[in-house]
């Protein structure tokens, strides 16, 4: 049974770990790549209030970014563009709940949280939240200029486009 949009592009999410975050600020667009989890499609990062990309989103809520990978043939190219906002995550329980994904995904980190004053950053590091409103899963392994896509703010359940 062939998979479904929604679950092709939630695997993919949940099997990487990097995505770089396109933000746009008074002296104009800046890319990022940082580390994130997700809960469902929302993605959450780590990333201290004086980060340019902090200072982006506090000005503009608007966001682009891609989860992908490094390849040298066109027939492996695969990769997830994302269109949405993100919001500075202010409700303990929605910060915990991203600590304990954090936990499970990047298990190695435990230590760094358990005495964050002895890693630079850790403790002005804040919870910010992607929500997605476009994400569109481009998979060549399925075909050359194979793509999927969800549209959530539409509600739209899934489209796929060869």
């Amino acid at each position: 049974m062939a998979e479904s949009t929604v679950e092709l592009i939630l695997n993919y999410i949940e099997q990487h770990t990097t995505l770089v975050l396109a933000t746009v600020g008074s002296d104009g667009v800046w890319a990022t790549p940082v580390f994130y989890v997700n809960r469902g499609f929302k993605l959450y990062f780590l990333s201290e209030a004086k980060t340019k990309h902090s200072r982006n989103l506090q000005l503009d809520e608007m966001i682009a970014a891609a989860i992908t990978e490094d390849c040298q043939e066109w027939q492996t190219i695969q990769g997830l563009q994302i269109q949405g906002r993100a919001y500075l995550v202010t409700s303990a329980a929605e910060k915990a709940l991203a600590l304990a994904a954090y936990l499970r995904k990047f298990p190695a980190v435990r230590h760094i949280f358990e005495a964050p004053s002895q890693f630079k950053g850790v403790i002005a590091a804040r919870w910010h939240c992607i929500e997605p409103e476009i994400l569109r899963l481009t998979d060549n392994s399925k075909g050359f200029g194979s793509r999927f896509e969800l549209n959530l703010n539409k509600g739209e359940n899934a489209s796929q486009s060869e």
